[in-house]
């Protein structure tokens, strides 16, 4: 697994830099890409594997316990409603695209947080 790089959490105050793994759909739509893992020993964001951020969730992937888990880490992290936070591709795989609605593109600067 990577760590971030320098290119990764630079941001400067008109520069629109974004990660491989954010997508800017439209104002306010973002998309992430993830690799999930589930029956972790937490819940937590554990860094970038490839072109996807892992995150790691306690549930098992059993009845969608695995995505719900996914959803409100994410909402939590990134301070938006779970209502904000949807899987978009990937429901059955551990690939996923996640669309997160109505935050602030300074949250995801803060996802990774503690990566370093």
């Amino acid at each position: 697994m990577q760590k971030r790089t320098a290119a990764d959490r630079q941001h400067a105050g008109g520069m629109d830099f974004t990660p491989p793994y954010v997508e800017k759909i439209e104002p306010g739509i973002w998309r992430l890409k993830i690799t999930v893992q589930p029956g972790a020993k937490d819940d937590a964001v554990a860094g970038i594997l490839g072109k996807r951020i892992k995150v790691l969730v306690k549930a098992p992937p059993v009845d969608g316990k695995a995505n719900k888990s996914v959803c409100l880490l994410l909402s939590r992290l990134l301070g938006v409603k779970k209502s904000q936070v949807q899987i978009s591709k990937g429901f059955s795989s551990r690939h996923k695209d996640v669309l997160v609605f109505h935050a602030h593109e300074s949250a995801f600067e803060t996802l990774l947080a503690g990566q370093d």
